[in-house]
């Protein structure tokens, strides 16, 4: 009696470790080495602002850190290229004009601005909490 053709397939499957079957379908890992969480720091040192004093300790070319506030997605300074620092420096950049309450904030590091492809390297602080107070009052009356 012959046997089916599946269970000679099934039977060459089973012989195959489960190391050597995840090193069949997983990904080869990359060459990009892992960047190292940025060094921040947030305050709210005016009415209405919240400043961040961001350090990318990373050494490699190409690398930034940058710090936003993850309620709105906006990114502290300006947007340009002040916004961001590269390797072995530090910025100190503002969010200005909020409204009095509680903003989250965080710093992240990774091989290029955003929102300018994947970050699948990137690192970052954890997320803060800071509160605006003073803010301008709004000319509206309750």
């Amino acid at each position: 009696m012959r046997r089916p053709a599946w269970t000679r397939a099934a039977a060459a499957v089973a012989l195959v470790t489960p190391a050597a079957f995840a090193a069949l379908v997983m990904p080869a890992a990359s060459a990009a080495p892992a960047l190292a969480a940025p060094d921040a720091q947030f305050t709210a040192p005016a009415p209405g602002t919240i400043t961040a004093t961001v350090h990318n300790k990373n050494t490699q070319q190409g690398t930034v850190c940058w710090a936003i506030d993850t309620d709105t997605k906006t990114t502290f300074g300006s947007g340009g290229q002040d916004s961001y620092a590269g390797p072995g420096r530090t910025i100190t950049v503002s969010i200005r004009n909020l409204p009095n309450g509680v903003v989250h904030v965080q710093a992240f590091c990774a091989y290029h601005t955003p929102p300018l492809g994947s970050h699948d390297y990137t690192s970052s602080t954890a997320p803060t909490t800071v509160t605006v107070t003073g803010s301008a009052p709004t000319g509206s009356a309750g």
